[in-house]
């Protein structure tokens, strides 16, 4: 629903889980051009990380990566269309 545009991206209680189904259907880390992880490969929150330090993305009082910011930028780029996700509808063949 976030990523048809049907629920405001704003109101996300847990956006990871969005970030976790359009990085299962794209390859963002080359598109993104992001650095890999040093586990064996990407989770949302990596994915995240991993962007929020790529866009300088930081809290304001402990100055640790905003990945709750990065989540909500990363949804913003498929909802505008930026990053084209394409899904074939069901019992397409």
């Amino acid at each position: 629903q976030v990523l048809a545009g049907v629920y405001p991206i704003a109101q996300l209680q847990d956006p990871y889980s969005a970030v976790g189904f359009l990085g299962s259907r794209l390859a963002l880390p080359p598109l993104l051009q992001l650095r890999p992880p040093s586990g064996p490969g990407w989770t949302a929150w990596e994915l995240c990380e991993a962007w929020a330090e790529k866009r300088g993305y930081r809290t304001a009082r402990a100055a640790r990566s905003d990945v709750a910011r990065a989540a909500n930028g990363l949804l913003r780029l498929a909802a505008e269309g930026r990053l084209r996700l394409c899904m074939t509808p069901p019992g397409y063949s």
